[in-house]
């Protein structure tokens, strides 16, 4: 069992990255807000953790040109193909499809090996968000009142990827693990034969059964596994893609660079996250690390980190001195404490953190 986890920092100077909509409760209905949660006696805005996902999701499309799995609607629903063997993004992101088809059960469901937060400000909202109050005027008659709010701060996501479940593929029939249909899930009838009306079901499995003999997939009762090489790229891409984050809405008027500026990243051997909580924290309106409590908290499960395994900080350094941080003096605290830790820039850091995922798969 092990886990690539890492936390990031986004820096957003003037945004608007994910929005709530018009606040309906207010008289003049005009005013578009962002998302905000409460903690304690303070707000804070935040992007959700599924459009971090759709993020994370569209760079893999377009910088690693992963084929995204096509995404259907039934009824109320609307699910992918959960086709992780020809999906990669299925195979990482997980999916529900829970629906009969003919009176027939035809739900699958996978836990996703990524999981992700939110992507939450360092700085409450007295100390961040603001509204901008605007008129449309561009047509014939008076002006239109509008109002529009956005942030100027830092946000702060952590993410753990199951490396042991990429590419693994479970059959067992509980809510998560039953990832794939079998011949078992088709009715038969007094010949041992499919039923009529199953035909679809059952061209679904032939396929899936196919693409498993094209790929080399290990096939067992309770699980099927696709061949090291495929695991180690879907793995690694999805890392690699943290230096190339694309998204964010309103990105006509606040345009913003959501790639990390900050990034902490280490495998762990077991499914914890050591970066949630404050190890980056705001004080007196400054956004502080804590290079001394990440310290003690990494020493504390020293013993689920992997032999040869590093901490990985990445930096950009104009982020960092607007911050007032003191690189080297972070890693000394960190190597203080017997941690070993290398630095360097963000694309540098992903990427070596990547080889080291990659090593994992042999």
């Amino acid at each position: 069992m092990r886990f690539a986890t890492g936390l990031v920092l986004i820096d957003a100077p003037a945004s608007a990255l994910n929005m709530l909509g018009i606040d309906e409760s207010l008289p003049d209905r005009n005013v578009t807000r962002v998302k905000t949660l409460r903690r304690g006696g303070r707000r804070y805005p935040y992007v959700s953790p599924q459009a971090w996902r759709y993020w994370w999701r569209f760079t893999l499309k377009e910088y690693f040109k992963w084929e995204l799995s096509p995404l259907f609607r039934e009824q109320k629903q609307v699910f992918t193909a959960a086709n992780p063997l020809k999906y990669p993004d299925d195979d990482v992101f997980g999916y529900m499809r829970a629906f009969k088809k003919g009176g027939i059960n035809v739900s699958v469901t996978r836990i996703s090996p990524l999981k992700n937060t939110p992507l939450i400000s360092v700085l409450p909202d007295r100390s961040s968000l603001t509204v901008d109050e605007g008129y449309a005027s561009r047509h014939e008659g008076d002006p239109v009142p509008y109002s529009q709010e956005f942030y100027s701060t830092i946000f702060k996501g952590a993410f753990s990827l199951d490396l042991e479940s990429v590419g693994r593929f479970t059959l067992i029939s509980k809510a998560g693990f039953k990832n794939l249909l079998t011949w078992d899930d088709i009715p038969k009838d007094k010949k041992g034969n499919p039923k009529k009306g199953t035909e679809e079901i059952a061209e679904e499995i032939k396929e899936m059964e196919r693409l498993a003999k094209e790929l080399g997939v290990q096939k067992t009762e309770k699980e099927w596994l696709m061949p090291p090489d495929i695991r180690k790229k879907r793995a690694t891409d999805a890392i690699k893609a943290l230096h190339l984050l694309t998204g964010g809405a309103k990105q006509t008027q606040y345009h913003t660079d959501v790639t990390p500026k900050f990034v902490l990243l280490l495998n762990i051997d077991a499914g914890i996250n050591p970066f949630i909580s404050n190890v980056v924290f705001e004080e007196g309106g400054e956004v502080k690390v804590d290079a001394g409590a990440l310290a003690s908290r990494l020493a504390d499960i020293g013993d689920l980190i992997p032999e040869g395994a590093k901490l990985y900080l990445g930096y950009d350094k104009g982020f960092v001195k607007s911050l007032g941080w003191n690189v080297e003096e972070i890693r000394n605290i960190l190597e203080g404490a017997e941690i070993m830790v290398s630095v360097g820039t963000v694309k540098k850091a992903v990427e070596d953190f990547a080889k080291e995922v990659e090593d994992y798969y042999g």
